[in-house]
């Protein structure tokens, strides 16, 4: 259950006027006792808070050349091991357990951002992780029946996710610590699939883009 006292929490979210707005009401509801909040990684990771808190709520995507909230998130537990952490942003992950280390794959939850989510709804969540309890919107962990989406490896799909979110490869790279040869390649596979048959001066990176959107509805991720 969570304390009694209130939930401590550690919050991190690189635009400035959410981080503040969001931070402002957190602090205002009764089961909230401090938010403690960032704009950045290397801030929450070197604060004392992350000792005290005792759940972490983390954008997915914290700025270009930033690491993701998912990698944010196993860098704190190296301080405070076991830390629940809540992944709240309008991006999505295919096959989120995909981005886990296995001996890590307990106490995360992955929610959706929507324009109807409330800051209730948000505290709500944050307790279930203080409790123990995981919750995974059904965007993040299941994928349309399609036959070329499921000729997308799970890396593929990622990749091709933050480049319908406007990240160019040299970006991806970045945000997923892989290559910027590694990510090309796997743009470049993920493009044969889903645009077979390219025609003369076809934008292929457009068009696959288009495609992925396509089969994938309410796929389309925005930044932040």
């Amino acid at each position: 259950m969570p304390p009694d006292a209130g939930i401590r929490v550690l919050y991190v979210e690189d635009d400035p006027l959410l981080a503040e707005m969001l931070a402002a009401r957190l602090r205002a509801e009764p089961r909230i006792a401090d938010v403690a909040a960032f704009r950045t990684p290397r801030e929450a990771t070197e604060s004392p808070a992350v000792r005290r808190a005792d759940v972490a709520l983390l954008d997915l995507a914290l700025g270009h050349g930033a690491p993701s909230g998912i990698d944010l998130g196993l860098a704190l537990r190296a301080n405070r091991p076991g830390l629940p952490i809540v992944i709240l942003s309008q991006h999505r992950v295919p096959r989120v357990e995909d981005a886990l280390p296995e001996r890590e794959r307990y106490h995360w939850s992955f929610v959706q951002k929507g324009s109807s989510m409330g800051v209730g709804q948000i505290v709500e969540i944050l307790a279930e992780a203080v409790d123990g309890r995981t919750r995974i919107s059904t965007d993040w962990e299941t994928q349309p029946a399609s036959d070329l989406l499921l000729r997308l490896t799970p890396r593929q799909r990622e990749v091709m996710t933050l480049a319908a979110a406007g990240y160019d490869a040299r970006a991806i790279a970045e945000l997923i610590h892989l290559s910027h040869v590694s990510v090309r390649r796997e743009l470049s596979r993920a493009y044969k699939v889903l645009v077979p048959d390219p025609t003369p001066g076809m934008d292929l990176r457009t068009a696959a883009v288009i495609e992925y959107l396509r089969l994938s509805p309410g796929a389309e991720p925005v930044a932040g």
